[in-house]
């Protein structure tokens, strides 16, 4: 049976998949055809903004593997916790989109907003799992766990969560 936090990660998972065959599907089928009708310049920027769209969701699927083993128990926290298994990309998938005169088509603009907002919803999580501090408005949270009790004993105790206003 999926606990909470699991059902919540595989529907972060399936989301960035569906959105992977959506960008796969676009790129294969209507892209040649945007692209042709465009600048050779906005071309360009099309082509640069379809792998970003696809760096982020490979990200997001790529981090959601890594939840999904340590809830399933199969690596330890401070695997998980490890850089090279927390979300990454941030510098390319968080950029700005390329500058330029034209706009670019609408699949490929619901794409890239979609594929943003999925990153920064793991991006989120993946601060909130390592511990890191958060800004919500105008509210700053710091969600940090300490285990007082010996770890052979079967239940420990968990700090509460500490919330401080900024």
């Amino acid at each position: 049976m999926a606990t909470t936090t699991t059902a919540f990660l595989d529907r972060i998972y399936d989301e960035a998949k569906h959105l992977l065959g959506e960008a796969r599907e676009y790129m294969r089928d209507q892209e040649p055809l945007d692209r042709a009708a465009m600048a050779p310049d906005d071309a360009l920027r099309a082509l640069g903004e379809g792998m970003r769209v696809a760096a982020r969701l490979t990200e997001v699927m790529a981090w959601g593997m890594t939840q999904q083993s340590l809830h399933a128990g199969e690596i330890s926290r401070d695997e998980a916790a490890d850089p090279r298994r927390r979300l990454g990309g941030q510098k390319i998938c968080l950029e700005q989109p390329l500058p330029g005169e034209g706009e670019m088509p609408p699949k490929l603009g619901e794409l890239m907003r979609l594929s943003l907002s999925l990153y920064l919803r793991a991006q989120r999580l993946d601060r909130l799992v390592a511990g890191e501090e958060m800004q919500f408005g105008s509210f700053q949270i710091c969600i940090a766990t300490s285990i007082s009790a010996p770890a052979d004993q079967a239940q420990a105790r968990v700090a509460p969560p500490q919330i401080l206003q900024a």
